[in-house]
């Protein structure tokens, strides 16, 4: 009984360090990705703005918000702690993996759509070369 408070005030400790972790990891992020962003992308803010606030739902969803309850009678209140600290890395692994996904999926549908327009363009090449090759063809045949 005398490790209740001590166990509440180590779930809060833990709440607020999930807390901190999720929010400083996508603080060092989004710094990172502004300060090495290419100024022509950073004009197109609000795709930009709507592609962040996705990121952010991804990473506030993987938050765990586990309870300390004890399983055990005998386990310490630091073997709590641990499996608890354990179950936020494991959530924050989780949910780094999400936002990887989903990113990797963005990035194959660009490329799909950068080589779609490659290929038109390659046709509509093509094609006028066709077209020029063919009236060379004629205007030398009535020569």
């Amino acid at each position: 009984m005398e490790n209740e408070p001590e166990g509440a005030q180590m779930e809060e400790h833990l709440a607020e360090m999930e807390e901190k972790l999720i929010k400083g990891t996508f603080k060092v992020m989004e710094d990172h990705i502004q300060e090495n962003l290419p100024e022509s992308l950073q004009e197109s803010s609000p795709l930009l703005q709507e592609a962040w606030q996705e990121v952010r739902c991804r990473i506030q969803r993987c938050s765990v918000s586990t309870s300390l309850e004890v399983q055990n009678p005998e386990e310490s209140i630091w073997a709590r702690a641990l499996r608890q600290f354990l179950g936020i890395l494991q959530s924050f692994l989780s949910g780094c993996w999400d936002v990887l996904t989903w990113l990797w999926e963005k990035a194959a549908a660009c490329l799909q759509a950068v080589c779609g327009a490659v290929e038109a363009l390659w046709e509509v090449l093509t094609d006028f070369c066709s077209f020029v090759g063919q009236l060379l063809c004629r205007s030398l045949i009535q020569v």
